[in-house]
């Protein structure tokens, strides 16, 4: 009888589909994919290789849901695992139930939480940022350091993200974000380039990766356009961001944290306590000697980790977001293309007769460009090249 996994999942996800299942396939476990959208991931999986072997609808994001739809189903799980932002609390608190590896779910709320974060950070006397929550309507501190970053407490992709300059500003984001339970966050405007670190830790060791340079769209808000696979501020600044990281708990399972350097070092922006997204965790499987999906899962069914050669060539990877709504009548098509000293892929992510309308966030990708191989400067020429050639056009 195989080993039985259980992953959690939400909405349908890259990662998940074309990573973390297969991966679970090759390792050998028997694939129990629970998620609150049961008939699209089944439609999904209709017609594919690789399938989790039930597909199993639940409130994951109730953990109690979740420990009494296993027992009802009888399953015993060795591993308990999501790649999901809004799950990793959830899993954690399933994991530790069935005495399964996991992450500290405190630590997990901490991470998905940005206030909380910054509340954790302060106490620890890590490096951090002027914050405040603020619940539209309530009364608003007279003595705010504009430029502020406004953004919602518990978001992801960059969504609702924002620069305001002044009140009135952020009065008109509050009016056009606002939900009815959301919370904004707002954080004093932290200026100078963003850096990331990608972790995989098995709670006794815990590996720097590598991380990415990123650049990001010009304000008002901060989509990521491009990013250099161990750029030179990155690298210089690892250490730093790693000791920050060990600060805050973290040392168990994958993370990607985002740092912005500034004339003081290094200042956490945010922790993702799940594999880095936006495809850079294929580019990552691409580039490492190991499987990056597997290896993570072994941490996750309590295996330690070996020593990890982490030494890699250049790379690095574009985004293409949308500039403007309507409907796609022209794009370009997945490319992929192995040479001696380069591998270059092109992955679509809108198709044609696909509706656009703009969030100013990373979910406007149109498609992402990957270079990896020959040195940094002659990856940026090609893909400078390459670029030019990508067209759309929208009715």
């Amino acid at each position: 009888m195989k080993p039985k996994l259980v992953l959690m999942t939400h909405v349908e996800n890259r990662a998940v589909v074309e990573g973390f299942i297969p991966a679970a396939h090759n390792l050998g476990y028997e694939v129990w994919l629970l998620t609150d959208h049961g008939l699209a991931h089944k439609q999904y999986f209709a017609a594919k290789e690789y399938c989790p072997d039930h597909i199993i609808e639940c409130d994951v994001f109730n953990p109690l849901a979740i420990i009494s739809c296993l027992h009802t189903l009888a399953i015993l799980p060795e591993v308990v695992f999501s790649n999901s932002d809004h799950l990793q609390t959830s899993t954690a608190i399933v994991a530790e139930y069935f005495d399964c590896a996991a992450k500290d779910w405190r630590l997990c709320y901490q991470a998905k939480n940005k206030a909380a974060m910054r509340a954790k950070l302060l106490a620890l006397g890590l490096p951090s940022v002027w914050t405040f929550s603020w619940r539209v309507g309530d009364v608003l501190p007279s003595n705010m350091p504009f430029p502020l970053v406004a953004k919602p407490r518990e978001g992801v992709a960059s969504m609702d993200v924002t620069l305001c300059h002044n009140l009135e500003e952020l009065e008109r984001y509050a009016v056009k974000c606002r939900h009815s339970d959301d919370v904004i966050l707002l954080e004093s405007y932290l200026e100078g380039p963003l850096f990331t670190l990608e972790t995989l830790g098995d709670g006794q060791r815990l590996y720097p990766i590598g991380g990415f340079d990123v650049s990001l769209s010009a304000p008002p808000y901060f989509i990521e356009t491009a990013a250099s696979w161990n750029g030179p501020i990155c690298t210089e600044y690892r250490q730093q961001a790693l000791a920050q990281i060990t600060a805050l708990g973290i040392n168990f399972g994958v993370c990607h944290s985002e740092f912005i350097l500034t004339n003081s070092g290094p200042i956490l922006v945010e922790v993702n306590y799940r594999s880095i997204g936006d495809g850079r965790e294929f580019l990552l499987n691409d580039l490492l000697s190991f499987n990056w999906f597997e290896t993570i899962l072994q941490v996750h069914a309590s295996h330690s980790l070996p020593k990890l050669d982490i030494q890699t060539s250049d790379a690095l990877i574009r985004y293409f977001p949308a500039q403007e709504e309507g409907c796609i009548s022209v794009c370009p098509v997945s490319l992929s293309a192995n040479h001696e000293d380069h591998q270059i892929r092109y992955l679509p992510i809108k198709a044609i007769g696909d509706q656009i309308q703009l969030s100013h966030s990373n979910k406007d990708y149109l498609g992402v460009l990957t270079l990896w191989g020959m040195d940094s400067v002659s990856l940026e020429a090609k893909a400078e090249r390459l670029s030019h050639d990508l067209k759309w056009e929208f009715n």
